[in-house]
Parts: C-alpha cells; sequence; structure tokens
C-alpha cells in the first residue's frame, strides 16, 4: 500500500472513507459497460462564492431513489419531521419518491425520455448511472449552483471525487462520502485456526493457504477447506498494480500501459493455483454453479472464505454476517480507481423546475447533522432506539434491521457518511478506519479517466457473454486442463473484439492524458 495524500482545495475538507457491505447493500464495485457519449475528464471543485439568495417562495423538492430496503413503511412521519428543518433552512419541502429495484432502471429512462419533471436523484457507477445520464442530457450542469448554493457540501467532499463526476468540465453529480477503497481480507473460522495453531495473519495470498487447506482436507472430512462460488472468487486472489478499465482490460499501475488481464502473470498464477486446488479436492465439485456466497458462507462448512464488505482487523463484521466466530488476515488495498468514487451521487436533474432550491436542501442535508440522520435512521423510538449521548455530537444508536426494520436511507446515497452517528450501522471506530483506509490506498494515475463503450459496444457485448460463460469455470478451478482453457479463452476474447476495444480504449487514453497530464 502507499501513502499517497491529495491537497484539498477547501481548507475545511475531510478525507473520505469506506462503508461496510450493509451500508452499501446491492451496490457493486464492477465496471459499468454501458456506453456514453459523454466525455469525462479531470476538474477541481469549483471555488466557493458569496451564497446569493434564491427566490423564497414556497416549494416541493422531489428526491428520486431506488428503494433502500423493501420494508420502507414510515416515510409520511419521518418526511414530517424532516421537513421542519427544511422548511426552516430553505423554505421547501422535500418527499421521496422510492423506486422498487426491478422497476427502477426503466423507470428513470422512461422520466428521462419524457421530459417527466423531477429535482434530485440518486445516481451511481453501478445503477442509474451517470455516464448514461450525461450522453442522454438529463442533468443538469452543478458547477454555479455548487458555487452559489454548495457551500457546506464544497467543505465536505474530497477534491478527488469530482473528477469522477465531471463530464467535458462540467460537473454533473455531487459525489457522496462513500468507500474510495475497501482492505480486502481471508476469513477464517475462528474455532479452526485455533484447533490447528494456525498462524494466519501471516497468511497473505492463495498460495499461502496451500498447507492449511491441506490440513483441512486431511482432519476435517465434513468441511471444504476453501469457499469459492460461480460469481465469488476465492479469498487471496487479487491483482495488484493493475485497475480495471473495462471487462478483460486493465492499466498496469507500473508498466504505464493498458494490457489484457489474461496476460497479467498474477492473474495467470492465481487461476492455475485454483485449478491445482480443484484437483487436491479443496473446492467444492459443483462450486462453479453455487449462485448464493453468503449463504454458503452462512453454512458453516467452510475452512476458509472471502470477507464480504471489506476487511476488519477484529473478524467482527464476518462474525455478524457469517453468523459464527471469524478471524481475518489483511491481504490487500485495491488501488483507488474513478469508478470507486462514484458508488453514490445525486444529480440535479435537467427537467427541475426549481434547480437553485433543490441545491440548497442538497447543502442542508451535508450541513445539518440531524436532519441526514433523521432522513437516514428515521425516528426516535419507532426506527432507532438511543443508547447514549442524547442531544450531543456524541450520541450512540441502536437501529432496527432485519425484520424490524421499516425505515432506512443509506447515508452515503444521502451524501454525507462521515456526519453519521455511532450506531449499529457503523461504529464510530469503523467511521474512522474508514476513512483512514481511503487515505492510505495508493490513487491510480488515470485517476479521472472513464472508458467510454459506444464505438465499440457491440464488441462489449460479445466480451461479456465470453466471460459470463468461462469466468465461473476459470475462478473455481473447474477445468480440465488450465493451459488449454486459458489459450481457449484469450482466443474467444480476441473473437469477440477485445483488441477492437482496447485499441478504442487506448485512443480515448491518450486524448485524455493530453489534457489531463
Amino acid at each position: 500500500m502507499g501513502n499517497k495524500k491529495t491537497k484539498k482545495t477547501v481548507s475545511s475538507m475531510i478525507a473520505m472513507g469506506m462503508v461496510v457491505s450493509v451500508v452499501l447493500g446491492g451496490c457493486s464495485s464492477g465496471n459499468n459497460n454501458e456506453a456514453p457519449n459523454a466525455t469525462n475528464t479531470s476538474t477541481a471543485a469549483p471555488e466557493p462564492t458569496e451564497t446569493a439568495e434564491p427566490t423564497k417562495e414556497f416549494v416541493d423538492i422531489s428526491w428520486y431513489m431506488r428503494k433502500p430496503i423493501d420494508t420502507m413503511n414510515d416515510q409520511e412521519a419521518i418526511e414530517a419531521e424532516a421537513n421542519k428543518a427544511i422548511k426552516e433552512a430553505v423554505n421547501a419541502n422535500l418527499h421521496f419518491t422510492f423506486i422498487d429495484a426491478a422497476s427502477w432502471e426503466d423507470k428513470m429512462k422512461l422520466m428521462s425520455a419524457s421530459g417527466e419533471k423531477y429535482d434530485l436523484v440518486f445516481t451511481s457507477n453501478w445503477t442509474n448511472p451517470i455516464d448514461t445520464n450525461v450522453q442522454k442530457g438529463a442533468f443538469l450542469p452543478l458547477d454555479d449552483l455548487l458555487k452559489e448554493y454548495g457551500q457546506d457540501i464544497l467543505a465536505k467532499v474530497d477534491e478527488r471525487a469530482w473528477k469522477a463526476v465531471t463530464y467535458n468540465g462540467k460537473i454533473m453529480a455531487v459525489p457522496s462520502q462513500s468507500p474510495f477503497t475497501t482492505p480486502q481480507g481471508i476469513v477464517f473460522k475462528k474455532d479452526l485456526v485455533e484447533k490447528y495453531n494456525v498462524d494466519y495473519k501471516q497468511i497473505k495470498n492463495l498460495k499461502d493457504l496451500e498447507p492449511y487447506l491441506e490440513t483441512i482436507k486431511k482432519n476435517e472430512p465434513t468441511i471444504t477447506p476453501l469457499l469459492v462460488t460461480k460469481t465469488v472468487s476465492a479469498a487471496g486472489d487479487f491483482i495488484a498494480d493493475h485497475t480495471i478499465v473495462t471487462k478483460g482490460i486493465r492499466y498496469d499501475e507500473i508498466g504505464n500501459k493498458l494490457v489484457f488481464e489474461t496476460d497479467i502473470p498474477q492473474y495467470v498464477d492465481n487461476y492455475r493455483t485454483m485449478h491445482d486446488y480443484y484437483l487436491k479436492g479443496y473446492v467444492a465439485k459443483d462450486a462453479a454453479v453455487k449462485t448464493d456466497f453468503t449463504a454458503e458462507a452462512k453454512s458453516g462448512k467452510y475452512a476458509v472464505m472471502r470477507d464480504s464488505g471489506g476487511y476488519t482487523e477484529d473478524g467482527s463484521k464476518s462474525t455478524a454476517l457469517f453468523g459464527f466466530p471469524t478471524v481475518e488476515s489483511l491481504v490487500y488495498y485495491p488501488i483507488i480507481s474513478t469508478s470507486n468514487m462514484v458508488g453514490a451521487a445525486t444529480a440535479i436533474s435537467k427537467t427541475s423546475k426549481n434547480p437553485e432550491r433543490a441545491m440548497e436542501l442538497l447543502n442542508a442535508v451535508w450541513k445539518d447533522k440531524q436532519l441526514s440522520n433523521t432522513l437516514a435512521f428515521g425516528l426516535e423510538g419507532k426506527n432507532y432506539t438511543v443508547k447514549s449521548g442524547a442531544g450531543t455530537d456524541a450520541i450512540s444508536i441502536e437501529a432496527k434491521s432485519g425484520a424490524e426494520q421499516t425505515w432506512a436511507i443509506w447515508h452515503n446515497w444521502l451524501g454525507p457518511l462521515w456526519d453519521q452517528w455511532d450506531s449499529s450501522w457503523n461504529s464510530k471506530a469503523s467511521l474512522e478506519l474508514m476513512q483512514k483506509n481511503n487515505d492510505e490506498a495508493k490513487t491510480s494515475a488515470i485517476l479521472g479517466f472513464l472508458f467510454n463503450g459506444e464505438n465499440v459496444k457491440s464488441e462489449i457485448v460479445q466480451v461479456n457473454a465470453v466471460y459470463a460463460e468461462l469466468l465461473p469455470i476459470l475462478i473455481t478451478g473447474a477445468m480440465t486442463d488450465y493451459d488449454a482453457f486459458l489459450a481457449d479463452m484469450k482466443k474467444r476474447l480476441a473473437d469477440a473484439g477485445l483488441d477492437k476495444i482496447k485499441a478504442e480504449a487506448q485512443t480515448q487514453l491518450d486524448a485524455w492524458k493530453s489534457q489531463n497530464q
């Protein structure tokens, strides 16, 4: 890991950090392979100016959001409480429209196509993508609005994040305080490492696991040594110093060039090791058809698992998620890349009748901790209980979850994650660790670059199809002959047009570098 830190343009900016899995439920760190026309270029946040007063007649502001949980049903009461502060701050009334996950993408596309009027909207790199909306002209440029009405937003957003939401020199969304990097760990069943006196913290990669996996295979007939499924690869199979650009292509941070991931020595070696483990019986024979990683992990039938959402030093998160005591070894800090910075953001629709007031309202959410936490957690006594520190900045709460949960908006979907109260969602200590992780991870040399796949969209579809078929076999090691499989995979990717995609990515990267480096 590195210690590269970035200067802040606004003196009161704070470092951003990462979110544990419950906060990022449903989010994906994968590439968005849709193909916008927009060009993403780097810029700094606009310099703050004196706030100009917008017209102060009372207005209604709509905020469209993918439904965070299925059991949302206290909306009227929570909005009424929040709107007391909102009316006082900006003389407006906020109303959320939550759309279920199955309908969300189609609904937002239809609204954009029809020119339906709305104000604020959730956007990201993984759903209702910023790129696609910019291409369609659905979002309003925010530079001037931020200067006039976004003082508290400017004070809190990490400078690096503005690069990920800037297209053709214009800021098109407000990036949240979100994870830029999530340290990866190898998770072990605590009872087994204690039984065999394993120094698990010294296990740092896939190959290091071999002696322990062999021990489990020989001595624990009811336990499968290593968990891997159709969609989740094995713990410790990270690829260092290579940033994903698009499916099958990565940027070599050391060699400063684009490469096919199937040509990366560490990538090839990892899955050769997995094939060896598969043949030795360390992996379930039907791993390539198993689809529910979490259910498999919760079964307690595996000795070694991948962390789910990020490493914790004491194993507490994996212990809570999997339902039995675990311990973890820290193995890797992923490089901070552009896509990591837009896991959650908020845009203003081009059809908004009150964009100034929408920005002012969003700024109030970033400014007022009580307001942002009310919108996130709900109502005291109904959606959460206070454990300590009532009426202070050191408040600690127990938020309802599971079947009892009737309200939740994840803080980074609203924006200001670090203003979150100490809670059962995220402790104060975990929030501090999240910020530390962002500061200590290395930053990609091409931070701010986003590949535009419009010119090669048919090739992207074909490449994705090859990966969908072959990746489950590759990551589980379930092939007959590894070298023959890898050679066939390379040929099929080439036939699908991966070379053409790489050439297009290189052209765009060269143009981006000429403007930004």
